[in-house]
Protein backbone atom coordinates (compact mmCIF):
# COMPACT_ATOMS: atom_id res chain seq x y z
CA UNK A 1 0.00 0.00 0.00
CA UNK A 2 2.78 2.46 0.88
CA UNK A 3 4.64 2.12 -2.44
CA UNK A 4 1.41 2.99 -4.25
CA UNK A 5 0.84 6.06 -2.09
CA UNK A 6 4.46 7.12 -2.53
CA UNK A 7 4.15 6.77 -6.31
CA UNK A 8 0.92 8.80 -6.29
CA UNK A 9 2.58 11.47 -4.16
CA UNK A 10 5.57 11.72 -6.47
CA UNK A 11 3.86 11.28 -9.85
CA UNK A 12 0.11 11.99 -9.75
CA UNK A 13 0.11 15.45 -11.30
CA UNK A 14 2.91 14.61 -13.72
CA UNK A 15 1.10 11.51 -15.01
CA UNK A 16 -2.27 13.23 -15.27
CA UNK A 17 -0.81 16.32 -16.95
CA UNK A 18 1.06 14.10 -19.39
CA UNK A 19 -2.12 12.24 -20.34
CA UNK A 20 -4.03 15.50 -20.73
CA UNK A 21 -1.28 17.07 -22.85
CA UNK A 22 -1.04 13.98 -25.05
CA UNK A 23 -4.81 14.06 -25.57
CA UNK A 24 -4.66 17.76 -26.45
CA UNK A 25 -1.88 17.19 -28.99
CA UNK A 26 -3.72 14.24 -30.54
CA UNK A 27 -6.98 16.17 -30.76
CA UNK A 28 -5.36 19.22 -32.34
CA UNK A 29 -3.34 17.08 -34.75
CA UNK A 30 -6.41 15.06 -35.68
CA UNK A 31 -8.44 18.19 -36.24
CA UNK A 32 -5.72 19.73 -38.42
CA UNK A 33 -5.56 16.52 -40.45
CA UNK A 34 -9.34 16.41 -40.80
CA UNK A 35 -9.55 20.07 -41.78
CA UNK A 36 -6.71 20.28 -44.29
CA UNK A 37 -6.52 16.75 -45.67
CA UNK A 38 -10.09 15.47 -45.40
CA UNK A 39 -11.75 18.90 -45.83
CA UNK A 40 -13.99 18.32 -42.79
CA UNK A 41 -13.14 19.29 -39.22
CA UNK A 42 -14.25 17.66 -36.00
CA UNK A 43 -17.05 19.83 -34.63
CA UNK A 44 -16.39 18.73 -31.06
CA UNK A 45 -12.58 18.71 -31.18
CA UNK A 46 -12.04 22.36 -30.38
CA UNK A 47 -14.37 22.36 -27.38
CA UNK A 48 -12.90 19.16 -25.95
CA UNK A 49 -9.39 20.57 -26.44
CA UNK A 50 -10.38 23.66 -24.48
CA UNK A 51 -11.80 21.54 -21.64
CA UNK A 52 -8.69 19.36 -21.50
CA UNK A 53 -6.47 22.44 -21.56
CA UNK A 54 -8.30 24.04 -18.61
CA UNK A 55 -7.86 20.84 -16.59
CA UNK A 56 -4.22 20.61 -17.75
CA UNK A 57 -3.52 24.14 -16.46
CA UNK A 58 -5.01 23.49 -13.01
CA UNK A 59 -3.18 20.18 -12.65
CA UNK A 60 -0.03 21.99 -13.81
CA UNK A 61 -0.48 24.56 -11.04
CA UNK A 62 -0.44 21.77 -8.48
CA UNK A 63 2.59 20.17 -10.15
CA UNK A 64 4.45 23.49 -10.00
CA UNK A 65 3.74 23.70 -6.27
CA UNK A 66 5.00 20.12 -5.91
CA UNK A 67 8.28 20.86 -7.70
CA UNK A 68 8.69 24.41 -6.35
CA UNK A 69 8.79 25.86 -9.85
CA UNK A 70 6.33 28.72 -9.45
CA UNK A 71 7.51 32.20 -10.32
CA UNK A 72 8.39 34.16 -7.22
CA UNK A 73 9.79 37.54 -6.30
CA UNK A 74 12.84 36.90 -4.14
CA UNK A 75 14.36 40.35 -3.59
CA UNK A 76 13.51 40.46 0.12
CA UNK A 77 14.02 36.74 0.62
CA UNK A 78 17.54 36.85 -0.84
CA UNK A 79 18.82 39.36 1.74
CA UNK A 80 17.70 37.25 4.71
CA UNK A 81 19.84 34.75 6.57
CA UNK A 82 18.98 31.04 6.31
CA UNK A 83 16.70 30.88 9.32
CA UNK A 84 14.83 34.09 8.45
CA UNK A 85 14.44 32.85 4.88
CA UNK A 86 12.87 29.63 6.13
CA UNK A 87 10.54 31.57 8.43
CA UNK A 88 9.54 33.81 5.51
CA UNK A 89 8.91 30.67 3.42
CA UNK A 90 6.69 29.26 6.16
CA UNK A 91 4.68 32.49 6.45
CA UNK A 92 4.30 32.68 2.67
CA UNK A 93 3.20 29.03 2.57
CA UNK A 94 0.50 29.78 5.17
CA UNK A 95 -0.72 32.78 3.19
CA UNK A 96 -0.80 30.78 -0.05
CA UNK A 97 -2.55 27.92 1.73
CA UNK A 98 -5.18 30.32 3.05
CA UNK A 99 -5.76 31.66 -0.46
CA UNK A 100 -6.01 28.17 -1.95
CA UNK A 101 -8.48 27.01 0.70
CA UNK A 102 -10.69 30.08 0.17
CA UNK A 103 -10.45 29.58 -3.60
CA UNK A 104 -11.44 25.92 -3.28
CA UNK A 105 -14.39 26.75 -1.04
CA UNK A 106 -15.66 29.59 -3.24
CA UNK A 107 -15.30 27.52 -6.41
CA UNK A 108 -17.32 24.68 -4.90
CA UNK A 109 -19.98 27.20 -3.85
CA UNK A 110 -20.09 28.59 -7.40
CA UNK A 111 -20.34 25.14 -8.97
CA UNK A 112 -23.29 24.25 -6.74
CA UNK A 113 -25.32 27.30 -7.79
CA UNK A 114 -28.42 26.48 -9.86
CA UNK A 115 -27.42 28.68 -12.82
CA UNK A 116 -24.17 26.71 -13.12
CA UNK A 117 -25.56 23.22 -12.48
CA UNK A 118 -28.20 23.73 -15.16
CA UNK A 119 -25.69 24.65 -17.91
CA UNK A 120 -24.14 22.31 -20.43
CA UNK A 121 -21.49 22.88 -23.07
CA UNK A 122 -22.60 23.94 -26.53
CA UNK A 123 -21.13 21.19 -28.69
CA UNK A 124 -20.41 18.26 -26.37
CA UNK A 125 -23.44 18.75 -24.15
CA UNK A 126 -21.33 18.00 -21.07
CA UNK A 127 -22.34 19.54 -17.74
CA UNK A 128 -20.48 22.81 -17.17
CA UNK A 129 -19.72 21.89 -13.53
CA UNK A 130 -17.24 19.32 -14.87
CA UNK A 131 -15.25 22.14 -16.48
CA UNK A 132 -15.57 24.41 -13.46
CA UNK A 133 -14.49 21.58 -11.16
CA UNK A 134 -10.98 21.90 -12.51
CA UNK A 135 -10.41 24.97 -10.32
CA UNK A 136 -11.27 23.48 -6.91
CA UNK A 137 -9.56 20.19 -7.80
CA UNK A 138 -6.41 22.02 -8.87
CA UNK A 139 -6.52 24.39 -5.90
CA UNK A 140 -7.18 21.49 -3.52
CA UNK A 141 -4.25 19.49 -4.89
CA UNK A 142 -2.12 22.63 -4.69
CA UNK A 143 -3.14 23.09 -1.05
CA UNK A 144 -1.93 19.57 -0.30
CA UNK A 145 1.42 20.38 -1.95
CA UNK A 146 1.71 23.63 -0.01
CA UNK A 147 1.02 21.77 3.26
CA UNK A 148 3.77 19.29 2.36
CA UNK A 149 6.16 22.19 1.66
CA UNK A 150 5.14 23.89 4.91
CA UNK A 151 5.87 20.75 6.95
CA UNK A 152 9.30 20.37 5.31
CA UNK A 153 10.03 24.03 6.00
CA UNK A 154 9.06 23.67 9.67
CA UNK A 155 11.40 20.69 9.98
CA UNK A 156 14.23 22.73 8.45
CA UNK A 157 13.51 25.64 10.82
CA UNK A 158 13.75 23.24 13.76
CA UNK A 159 17.15 22.03 12.52
CA UNK A 160 18.69 25.49 11.95
CA UNK A 161 20.51 27.34 14.67
CA UNK A 162 19.25 30.66 15.97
Amino acid sequence: MMPILKWIDQNAEKALASVLLAAIVLLISGNVFMRYVMNASLSWGEELTLWLFVWFVWIGVSYAFHTGDHVRITVLRDVLNDRARLIADAVIALLVLGFLLVLTYECVRLIRMPFVTSQSSVVLGLPIPILYSSAPVGAGLSAIRVIQHFIKTLRLIAKTKV
